[in-house]
């Protein structure tokens, strides 16, 4: 009876266990830190994520739906992006799908901050470089409601961190984050990026 009652808790304890290890929400901050810096998510793809990713959200994310973030790293790391024609390419219908685009960067005066309701975005700067502008919705003023079919909303402001996106790191915009891509350097070059869109579970 004893031995019984020991393998109870032993299972009770491992159990538990199991599901803080997989439940990033209880998880320290030293915790993301940790996950987020070993890289195991990343399947071996050699791009740097971008230090204004947030780490905790990410986690959360990737827990919830780690079938959809590995199909998108391994897209990213396997596929010729350099000659990936430009267009929408679906992985796996409305739930995961990359967006190819090339254009000129632009004067920061001809771009917007914008958000997204029901997808994620991975934003991968192929060839080029451009500036990416972040900032929380507080801050911010709508200028084009949200428009379910494109799943955006423009703002305006003109504050905001801003970030030099180039084919050594990436960026992961989550919903609550406000961001304003394809800004030139310096002025305006040829860009090449993929957009990676992953739906919100």
């Amino acid at each position: 009876m004893k031995n019984l009652t020991f393998i109870l808790l032993f299972l009770i304890i491992c159990i538990s266990c199991s599901q803080k290890n997989n439940n990033p929400e209880k998880w320290s901050d030293e915790e993301i830190t940790e996950w987020f810096e070993k890289g195991e998510w990343l399947s071996g793809w050699n791009v740097k994520p971008d230090a204004s990713i947030n780490k905790r959200t990410m986690a959360i994310q990737y827990f919830k739906n780690s079938r959809h973030w590995d199909q998108a790293i391994n897209f990213l790391k396997s596929s010729d992006l350099e000659n990936m024609p430009v267009g929408r390419q679906e992985l796996e219908r409305e739930h995961l799908f990359v967006i190819v685009d090339e254009y000129t960067s632009k004067d920061k005066s001809e771009t917007r901050y914008e958000s997204h309701r029901k997808y994620l975005d991975i934003q991968y700067v192929i060839s080029g470089k451009e500036i990416m502008g972040l900032t929380t919705a507080e801050k911010v003023k709508i200028t084009d409601p949200y428009f379910d079919g494109n799943d955006i909303i423009f703002y305006e402001y003109e504050g905001g961190d801003y970030i030099l996106a180039s084919p050594s790191n990436f960026l992961v915009f989550f919903p609550e984050d406000i961001h304003r891509p394809t800004i030139a350097v310096e002025e305006g070059e040829p860009v090449k990026k993929i957009v990676v869109k992953i739906l919100m579970e």
